[in-house]
């Protein structure tokens, strides 16, 4: 259960987290892979996930920190200076502490959260078997097991694995994948230019070809892709370049999120 106070831990841990990678940044621009899509996933994690959780408590506080955070996504589209990043940044980092100091004072708002349903959902629309259906079930299981025992990153990779196996069991539902093939996010091989063959596909396409196709909606593309990267950090070497620690409300708030996913891919099942 996710709680106002526990949102604005998560958003000041990944501020911080931020601001720690780009000042490692020695060139005056800030242009590398890696650190343009941690600051877009940190910036789409606020506005899909965090805010939500606050914003019935703090409207009138909202306005500055959504405009830091509108900030640096624009300047994620050009070759913005490292001291654009790193002001924006701080700027955020004050006023999400400052709002969380706010929070604290008021009766109440730590026991605040929503409900969460854990119960293991009947995936046999997707599933082409019993023994396919006791799979998914089992990593169901698991992700519950490894949030509850504070196993954030060992979660977050069972969570992608979940969804993979749920995106891959909602393509060969398909009696005919053209629509699949021929989906302008398809991935491509570089020297042919073919579509790879789906055997080959990576959880990014899925979700990418997933909204396409409107398995899943715009605003569960963006946050699915957040968990996609911090799924990646299962690489020590780009867990270590990035200085990122996981902790409780990562690994609660992308279960959220998963849980989520699997709804809108069980209930896209059910449209032609």
């Amino acid at each position: 259960m996710t709680t106002p106070i526990d949102a604005l831990d998560a958003a000041i841990r990944e501020v911080t987290n931020a601001r720690a990678l780009i000042s490692r940044v020695r060139s005056s621009q800030v242009r590398g892979t890696d650190q343009l899509a941690a600051l877009k996933s940190m910036s789409y994690a606020w506005f899909n996930a965090h805010r939500q959780a606050v914003s019935a408590f703090a409207a009138d506080h909202l306005p500055a920190i959504d405009d830091e955070y509108r900030r640096i996504l624009v300047a994620t589209d050009k070759s913005a200076a490292r001291s654009t990043y790193l002001g924006a940044l701080t700027r955020a980092k004050t006023a999400l502490v400052d709002l969380r100091a706010f929070l604290l004072t008021e009766p109440g708002i730590r026991s605040v959260g929503g409900s969460s349903d854990d119960a293991t959902p009947d995936f046999s629309p997707l599933a082409g078997s019993k023994e396919m259906c006791d799979v998914l079930n089992r990593r169901w299981l698991e992700c519950i097991k490894c949030v509850s025992a504070e196993a954030h990153l060992a979660a977050i990779v069972m969570m992608g694995g979940l969804l993979e196996a749920l995106f891959v069991a909602r393509a060969n539902l398909m009696i005919n994948k053209d629509p699949l093939v021929k989906a302008a996010a398809a991935p491509k091989d570089k020297k042919s230019g073919k579509t790879l063959n789906i055997e080959e596909w990576m959880l990014d396409s899925y979700i990418k070809v997933g909204r396409e196709l409107n398995w899943i909606t715009d605003s569960a593309k963006q946050v699915a892709d957040i968990l996609k990267e911090f799924r990646n950090y299962v690489h020590p070497a780009k867990e270590l370049r990035h200085g990122v620690n996981l902790a409780e409300n990562d690994s609660a708030m992308f279960w959220n999120v998963t849980k989520a996913l699997v709804r809108q891919l069980l209930l896209s099942a059910s449209r032609p």
